[in-house]
């Protein structure tokens, strides 16, 4: 899977004062395990995270036995995992994260490519 963006977890405990030295490492195992996954549906899913849960569009990640939630949207067709909120489990509780994150929302609409210019003509060495 293509994890979209872990500056999202450098950020989460870069910021955190007390527990950094905890957070960086659950999930850098995360990033590293979701990396490497071939998720095809959430039934997948759940066979490496058996403690994900789907929560409309997005799916929520105990990481770090229970002291972190990861917020994401998978794409299994395309093979993308997008990092929407990390936060640790007070926040997780108070419940803001369900609609800041969009997770109740259809998916994004995909939108059509850009047409490429045309090619310039190619100058002729003599």
């Amino acid at each position: 899977m293509r994890v979209i963006a872990k500056s999202h977890l450098r950020s989460f405990w870069q910021g955190r004062k007390h527990d950094a030295v905890v957070a960086e490492p659950d999930l850098t195992v995360w990033f590293k395990l979701a990396r490497a996954a071939a998720w095809a549906n959430f039934a997948a899913l759940k066979q490496t995270y058996g403690s994900a849960d789907q929560v409309g569009n997005c799916v929520v990640f105990d990481v770090g036995n229970n002291r972190f939630r990861l917020v994401g949207r998978v794409n299994y067709r395309r093979g993308i995992v997008y990092v929407l909120r990390v936060m640790d489990h007070a926040e997780y509780d108070k419940r803001n994260w369900i609609t800041e994150c969009g997770c109740h929302d259809p998916p994004p609409k995909r939108t059509a490519p850009k047409e490429k210019p045309a090619p310039r003509p190619r100058k002729r060495w003599r």
